[in-house]
């Protein structure tokens, strides 16, 4: 009896350890990352075991086809890597010996195919690199990182840094971030945190947190958050006793696998869908699933289909009713009258223009000389200048107009930089695929729409709408359903084109 209950104690203990191990292994594994291409969609996934080879995908309601399945240490490049360092004074000098450490470490092992940038930060972002495997061009810019007395604002500097750099040239290789600071801060007038961790959960890039403090408060906290909206870990330096264990652990990313998937045609419509990974067979192991956007060629073929339906149908021909003299005969004497009324009217306006034509010319000046004519000349549209030093004393009238200003609108293909459209904007042009209708034509992709959006200018300030497009407009990857406001700078999404804005 006593072996029969250690049996059974043995039993129920390794079912627990086992039972264990597989929670642990679920919990790890993950999707980490998504890429939406033209016809395809990449999924990054962590913590999978080798032994899950069967894989299966199903997106919404559809199947979806797994194209590829690799390491990402295959890729040319395996990872870009970016490391931003909050360089303020508040990071205590005992950290600081750390944080040189750890970055001398990351820099010395990693992956033969990784690149990294590395930036310091404050108010701004300041790149020390751009994306480089070169060991010694990382290492001159960790050496001669200096720390300042400054304010750090880490919401506002990675907000920008997603939606204007990564975001604008996301390409299809695994990305992630290490931020190395004392705290999330904001601007009393920019981002909130609110908003920064919304745009991760749309455009997820796992985010590993290194908090430089000794006292775990708010703002470290509402940097650890970070990590865990992406799926990454986040770490206190005062507890490392070797920054090591921090590098061995980022080492785990070497083992993520891209997997490339083809979706089914009915999906493929700009949308947000859920996918799910299943790894196993028909015995399924684990599942991961994601929201990822979809690529938008159901949109751009019906859009191609409509047009050549609107093509194809023919002409319907007038018909002509044709009126009898009778009815007839009241409307051309209504005419006549009217005529003969036109032609009094525009005689005695021809006789005025001629006996005031001596003595009133028009001219259009420019705005240096309607200054020293008059000390408010913004709120006036029109003045009248008597002319008084003339000889003859004739008293020539001169209506002076002030000019409307105009600017130059330049919008400039981020993903192939020798296309660029400029034009000019007096008060709106019109941005589209079709040409003698649009102010700036982009006939070189379908998924826009013939009349796609207008740019419009009002009292200095410009604005974007969207022209009921098939495919929508996006200003930094947000999606406008009404007139809005653009900055210089600002990336707007047509369909699958990315533009760059700009005002000259």
């Amino acid at each position: 009896m006593y072996y029969v209950r250690k049996v059974i104690t043995i039993v129920i203990l390794f079912v627990c350890i086992y039972d264990g191990i597989v929670v642990r292994a679920s919990e790890a594994a993950g999707i980490v990352e998504v890429f939406t291409g033209e016809e395809s969609l990449t999924v990054y996934v962590k913590g999978v075991p080798e032994e899950f080879s069967d894989i299966s995908v199903q997106i919404g309601t559809a199947d979806g086809t797994v194209t590829a399945v690799q390491p990402v240490t295959e890729q040319d490049v395996s990872m870009k890597t970016f490391v931003m360092l909050d360089n303020s004074v508040s990071i205590q000098q005992s950290d600081r010996e750390k944080v040189a450490e750890l970055l001398q470490n990351l820099i010395s092992d990693r992956d033969n195919n990784e690149e990294m940038a590395i930036c310091v930060f404050g108010e701004d972002i300041t790149w020390l690199t751009e994306y480089t495997a070169d060991y010694s061009v990382l290492k001159q810019a960790v050496e001669q990182i200096v720390y300042q007395d400054q304010n750090t604002y880490l919401t506002d500097v990675l907000y920008d840094l997603l939606v204007n750099e990564l975001l604008a040239d996301r390409e299809d290789i695994y990305y992630r971030i290490i931020i190395v600071s004392d705290g999330v801060d904001n601007k009393t007038l920019g981002y909130t945190k609110e908003e920064l961790y919304n745009l991760l959960k749309e455009n997820p890039y796992p985010i590993y947190t290194i908090g430089c403090t000794n006292d775990e408060n708010e703002e470290l906290e509402n940097m650890f958050a970070l990590s865990r909206i992406t799926q990454a870990e986040s770490f206190l330096l005062s507890d490392v006793e070797n920054t090591l264990d921090i590098t061995n652990y980022l080492k785990k990313d070497r083992n993520i696998v891209r997997v490339e998937i083809a979706p089914s045609p009915e999906v493929m419509d700009g949308s947000r869908k859920v996918v799910k990974l299943s790894f196993g067979g028909e015995g399924t192991v684990a599942s991961l699933s994601a929201d990822v956007v979809m690529p938008q060629q159901m949109q751009v073929a019906e859009e191609e289909q409509k047009q050549e339906e609107m093509i194809k149908e023919p002409v319907k021909p007038e018909i002509m009713v044709q009126e009898s003299t009778e009815d007839r005969k009241p409307l051309v004497i209504i005419a006549a009258v009217c005529i003969a009324v036109a032609g009094a009217i525009g005689s005695i306006v021809l006789l005025v223009i001629k006996r005031r034509k001596k003595k009133i010319q028009f001219e259009s000046i420019d705005n240096d000389t309607l200054n020293e004519l008059h000390d408010d000349l913004n709120s006036m549209e029109k003045t009248e200048f008597m002319d008084v030093n003339t000889a003859a004393g004739d008293g020539n009238t001169y209506c002076i107009w002030k000019q409307q200003g105009t600017y130059d609108i330049v919008l400039t293909d981020i993903h192939f930089s020798e296309k660029v459209f400029v034009t000019t904007l007096a008060r709106n042009v019109i941005v589209g695929r079709k040409k003698g209708v649009c102010d700036i034509v982009l006939d070189y992709d379908k998924s826009v729409s013939n009349r796609h959006c207008e740019i419009s200018v009002r009292c200095g300030k410009f604005y974007i709408n969207d022209l009921r497009s098939s495919n929508g407009t996006f200003i930094n990857g947000s999606r406008i359903t009404s007139e809005v406001e653009i900055f210089t700078g600002n990336i707007v999404k047509l369909g699958r084109l990315e533009m760059k804005f700009e005002v000259r």
